[in-house]
């Protein structure tokens, strides 16, 4: 499954890549993230809580950070399980960001998502309706974190 989105931000494009190599700080903004464990350089534990459909799952990921290029490009792969075997997941995903002006910075996300198990059999189209819900709360969530660090 193909997740793509873009969204503006309005910091600067060094504040911005900074923050989303924090893992702690980035964290906060995933919807349903209840910790995050640095356990090496670049690489890092998290608990993810989430529904879909009828079904409350908690993952337990690993997240690395494969590719940076400065205050242009972040890539991660990660895999998790969910913790009562319901399924298990791969992840890459590519942030790109551009800088629109000295206050406002774009960014384009793409994720390729691999889903297999029992929460497979919900479908496609129940998965990425799900996926860009939580696509839109994380924008919403970093906006609202860089805001308060720029004010």
């Amino acid at each position: 499954m193909l997740i793509e989105e873009t969204f503006s931000v309005a910091t600067s494009i060094n504040k911005l890549y900074d923050f989303f190599l924090d893992a702690e700080k980035v964290g906060l903004c995933i919807p349903g993230c209840e910790s995050v464990e640095i356990v090496g350089e670049n690489e890092y534990d998290s608990i993810i809580k989430t529904k879909v459909g009828i079904i409350v799952t908690k993952f337990k990921v690993r997240t690395m950070i494969e590719k940076t290029v400065p205050n242009s490009l972040i890539c991660t792969i990660g895999h998790g399980k969910e913790l009562r075997n319901l399924g298990q997941f791969k992840q890459k995903t590519e942030i790109k960001l551009k800088s629109l002006s000295e206050n406002e910075t774009e960014v384009f996300y793409r994720a390729e998502v691999s889903i297999v198990g029992r929460l497979a059999t919900f479908g496609d189209r129940i998965m990425k309706s799900k996926a860009k819900t939580l696509g839109k709360e994380f924008a919403d969530s970093v906006k609202a974190k860089l805001n308060n660090i720029n004010q």
